[in-house]
This record gives structure tokens, sequence and C-alpha cells, in this order.
């Protein structure tokens, strides 16, 4: 499995150029308790050269393995990038490496405060303290009340006094 996705510039092709493949999963330098990468970076690219720019369109995917911000349950969910679109200067340049520019782009669309319902799965706490779904329908103005008439705050008073 290729650790770098590089674009050869000597003798680029005039229709373009398509990459799809695999990069090492251990480029997002992921691994600790609340996200870890546990797979490669997937990519699907087209790339065209327009005089000294080059053009890079295509879609991205990675799987990580989080940690619920709620239940702190460990959930596997793929990110992906639908749209990318990046543009390089190659003026003097016999080849470009998109390595560093594709973990950035997985990087920042990573949850920042992941839960399990991203990935599908019903958290275990909303069936012990209430309903707290992310798909929820808002209830227009200011209510602390779950769909269930609970108040947010009441799984507070569920925990263990210390």
């Amino acid at each position: 499995m290729e650790s770098h996705v590089r674009i050869p510039l000597e003798d680029f092709p005039e229709d373009g150029l398509k990459l799809i493949g695999d990069a090492d999963g251990a480029l997002f330098e992921l691994d600790g308790p609340d996200a870890r990468s546990i797979g490669p970076l997937h990519y699907e690219l087209e790339a065209r050269l327009y005089d000294t720019e080059l053009l890079v369109r295509g879609q991205l995917s990675a799987p990580f393995r989080f940690r619920c911000e709620r239940c702190l349950n460990e959930f596997d969910y793929t990110v992906t990038v639908d749209e990318l679109t990046l543009s390089y200067d190659t003026k003097g340049k016999i080849d470009l490496d998109l390595t560093e520019d594709l973990r950035e782009e997985i990087l920042l669309i990573l949850p920042a405060y992941p839960k399990c319902e991203i990935s599908g799965l019903e958290c275990p706490l909303n069936d012990t303290f209430g309903d707290f779904r992310l798909d929820k329908d808002p209830e227009p103005g200011v209510n602390s009340a779950t769909p269930s008439g609970k108040s947010v705050w009441d799984a507070l008073d569920q925990l263990p006094k210390a």
C-alpha cells in the first residue's frame, strides 16, 4: 500500500490523469482513545493540467473508530469528502505530492464531538435517560424538555452522588 499520493508531471496526458487507490491510514497520525484510523485513505481523483496549473477533483474516504462523547462506547464511521477540488502551481516541478493535502481534507471534517448516531447506531443513553437523539425535531422556542417530556437535565439527577 502506498504511503504517498504523487502525480508525475513529466509527459502529463493531454486528456488528464485518473488516480484510484489507497494510501496507508497511518498518514493520519491518529491513534488515541477518542479517534483512530482503522483503514486506508481511499481516493478517486481526476487531474487535469491547464498551462502551469494542475486541477485535481474527486472523492476521498477513510474509516475511523471513534469514542462516543455521550456514552463512551466505541463505534466505526467512514469519513467522506464527496467533492474535493485542489489546485496547484506546477511551474518548475516534475511531480506533486498530494498526501498532506488529502490528509488535511479528511482531518478537517472529522466530527469534533462524535456520537453513536452518526454511524447509524442508537446511543444506549437514549434508552436510559431519555431521548437525546441527534435527529429529533426541534421545537420552536427555548425548551429543555425532550420529546418524552423529561428535562434533558434529569439525566444528571440519575448519576451517583460523590
